[in-house]
């Protein structure tokens, strides 16, 4: 009855009217302060430590279009020159679709085919690429499936350098995150994915070729403050697919979404839920000792294993933060060993996330005399295990 008397006052039927329509226009705020994506699948990854930062349906196999690319980069710029001419063929010219129209004989740069394959996606510029890296489509196909398996993308299978459309060619949005992550730390890669425009030769043309980059976050109505990459996609079966990333005072964010309903608009509620609820916290400086190294026929029984790099764990802000420390030392180590050489490796583990670390030797293990070596191997024949030599450090 109480009920009642209020629902039929007619300012408390507006309010509750206006708090219903506020509730389904912002559900994120109102609901979860999660990021709020129709995409079919995607993923956030913080790009120094590859921690996943939010995902929906990361590993589901789908069509990855135009992001293909990537991959067919990272082979060019591992396999390839810069200033390698070359030559286009007739399958080259002829693959149809995106393209900056090369015809069957023009010559360009390994390069100028990279910014060509990037910024304006082209399909002529993929097959020419593959063909000169590895004398034809099939077997780079090869390759690029054997890149992706070294890399750890799984649900990972290539069909062409290009990304049209054809069976077995499916990636997924973790796997696009790992690659695009492993892409990055090439500089010239970073360097393309990032360029706005850039203008490369038209042979035969009384004009250039301008080249502008078809991923929107870098320019215009979508533009995303920091926008450093990667690589734009879409098929009718792929839909639109994204491979972002964005870096502020020196975080770097890779989000990837695939079959979204507005790729820009989605990536940017991803990167703006990263660098608004993440930051980096050092867990443990570079050099740190973590161990003793335990190593055989050396003038010393161990040496200091030392973190190889700053162990940098992405966490949310404000949040406190406990981990566990697993400290894995390899079997069998043996002089000699130089400063720098790998001992082992440090896991930090908490929640659901981990981290591991190289552990290298902190210092020089020279080998043992073969002499000393031998009287050491009679003692222990004879039983005096009381009795150990070691050669004397002189400072």
């Amino acid at each position: 009855m109480f009920i009642g008397k209020i629902w039929s006052n007619r300012s408390c039927r507006a309010a509750a009217g206006l708090f219903l329509l506020l509730w389904l226009i912002f559900p994120s705020q109102a609901r979860a302060g999660e990021p709020q994506i129709e995409a079919s699948s995607a993923i956030l990854m913080d790009a120094l430590t590859g921690q996943v930062l939010w995902s929906k349906d990361p590993h589901k196999r789908l069509p990855q279009a135009s992001t293909t690319k990537i991959t067919t980069a990272i082979l060019a710029l591992e396999r390839g020159n810069l200033n390698d001419l070359v030559r286009t063929s007739k399958k080259a010219a002829e693959v149809g679709e995106a393209s900056i129209y090369l015809g069957e004989g023009e010559t360009l740069t390994l390069e100028e085919l990279l910014y060509a394959l990037l910024l304006r996606s082209a399909n002529d510029a993929a097959v020419a690429i593959a063909e000169h890296i590895a004398g034809s489509e099939e077997e780079f196909v090869k390759l690029m499936n054997a890149k992706a398996r070294e890399i750890g993308a799984e649900n990972t299978h290539y069909a062409n350098p290009h990304g049209l459309s054809a069976p077995d060619h499916y990636s997924s949005a973790y796997d696009l995150a790992l690659i695009a992550r492993y892409a990055l730390q090439n500089p010239k890669f970073k360097e393309i994915v990032a360029t706005k425009e850039t203008i490369i030769p038209w042979p035969g043309k009384p004009w250039d070729r301008l080249l502008v980059n078809n991923n929107q976050l870098l320019w215009g109505y979508y533009a995303y403050p920091g926008a450093d990459g990667v690589k734009t996609g879409y098929t009718r079966e792929a839909g639109q697919v994204l491979v972002a990333s964005a870096t502020r005072d020196g975080h770097q964010l890779i989000a990837v979404v695939m079959n979204s309903p507005n790729r820009y608009d989605e990536t940017r509620r991803l990167l703006d839920y990263g660098f608004e609820h993440f930051t980096h916290r050092v867990l443990m400086g570079r050099g740190e000792r973590v161990a003793m190294a335990p190593v055989s026929r050396g003038l010393g029984e161990a040496v200091p294993a030392v973190t190889a790099s700053p162990v940098v764990v992405a966490v949310p802000k404000g949040a406190p933060l406990e981990w566990q420390q697993d400290i894995q030392i390899w079997p069998g180590l043996a002089a000699p060993l130089k400063r720098g050489d790998k001992v082992g490796a440090v896991v930090f583990k908490w929640e659901d996330h981990k981290v591991t670390v190289d552990l290298v030797a902190g210092e020089d293990m020279r080998e043992q005399p073969w002499w000393l070596a031998f009287i050491q191997a009679f003692i222990n024949i004879f039983h005096f295990p009381w009795v150990r030599l070691s050669w004397p450090v002189l400072s």
